[in-house]
């Protein structure tokens, strides 16, 4: 693979990676809001919009790791950009319009940003394993140990950070 082609891989792996970092404190912040407005009101939300944000949580941290898995020009990227884009179009399809929407009707300008962000998913998850299969994509089990047992400390920690963040804390409103 050419360095140009390298350079590009990183840089979307970066950028995935990123994402999923940043739509997990998205959500914690949602939640924090949620167990804010429970807690002034006294009434939660409905228990579909814990789920969502629950659901795209995980999603997140399976995108991030495909994200650090293409920006060290893995392999295993095209698996975990499948199981990305496949955990998306079940939730756009799936999902959010069967269990959720009823519940927790979504802002269309919102679910039109998530299929939009799902479709280009799908075409760079495409690319990706096509990368994969033609052998541009370094097989994950001819890399040092070192490397990988970093990029997986760094997906743990992630999945931690995540389960961490997407705690509601039972007492916020309570007296100290």
């Amino acid at each position: 693979m050419s360095t140009a082609v390298d350079i590009t891989f990183r840089l979307v792996g970066l950028f995935y990676m990123a994402s999923g970092v940043l739509v997990v404190r998205t959500l914690a912040v949602s939640a924090m809001a949620d167990a804010t407005w429970t807690a002034i009101m006294g009434k939660p939300p409905h228990p579909a919009e814990r789920i969502r944000e629950i659901w795209l949580a995980a999603g997140s941290v399976v995108i991030a790791a495909g994200g650090l898995a293409l920006m060290l020009l893995l392999d295993v990227a095209a698996v975990l950009f499948v199981l990305g884009t496949a955990q998306q179009l079940i939730y756009l399809h799936v999902v959010a319009p069967r269990f959720l929407d009823p519940h927790d009707p979504p802002d269309p300008v919102g679910r039109a940003r998530t299929r939009n962000a799902a479709l280009i998913h799908l075409a760079v998850t495409t690319v990706v394993a096509t990368a994969a299969a033609g052998g541009d994509l370094r097989a994950w089990d001819e890399q040092p140990t070192w490397l990988l047992a970093a990029a997986g400390a760094v997906v743990a920690v992630g999945a931690v950070w995540t389960i961490a963040a997407m705690r509601v804390r039972s007492n916020v409103g309570e007296a100290e």
